[in-house]
């Protein structure tokens, strides 16, 4: 009788395993409804509790550059802007949001924190939808002293959906 009772136990607790791992359903959800894990040709934008996301792919405008990506986080009042791109310089690089196009650079919007080792955070005292006004896009210079070689670009979306 003994024997029957465990074996009970065990099968129940293989049914609620097996349920419980075929469920689909992750343990924590992501906070983000699309999140990339590889920079993307086109911009992905995420909504989530109040703050949009969009992350855009950095890439060189002409030959060689860098690649890497922008991702502006806004909580409807600032927006943080995060610049990754590889391969790294050694050179402080100026890095803006402009008007215009990749192959066609206007004139300053904002002025973000320079890229150190790849790297770059800014945030902005605007919401993205005063940021996105058009044909607005993110551009990284090679350095200060060769400000006009723009080494990585990115079209940012005219407007949220």
């Amino acid at each position: 009788m003994k024997f029957s009772r465990y074996k009970f136990i065990a099968v129940a607790l293989a049914i609620f395993a097996t349920t419980a791992c075929a469920s689909g359903s992750p343990a924590t959800p992501s906070p983000w409804t699309v999140a990339p894990d590889q920079p993307t040709p086109t911009p992905v934008i995420s909504f989530s509790n109040g703050v949009t996301r969009v992350v855009v792919y950095l890439s060189p405008v002409q030959g060689e550059g860098q690649i890497g990506t922008a991702t502006l986080t806004s909580d409807g009042i600032t927006t943080t802007v995060q610049i990754d791109v590889a391969p790294t310089t050694g050179e402080l690089q100026p890095i803006h949001i402009h008007v215009g196009k990749c192959d066609d650079v206007g004139s300053v919007l904002h002025a973000l924190q320079n890229v150190v080792n790849g790297k770059s955070v800014t945030t902005i005292n605007r919401s993205l939808d005063e940021i996105l006004t058009g044909e607005v896009l993110v551009n990284v210079h090679a350095s200060y002293t060769d400000a006009s070689n723009y080494t990585a670009c990115g079209q940012l979306p005219a407007e949220l959906p």
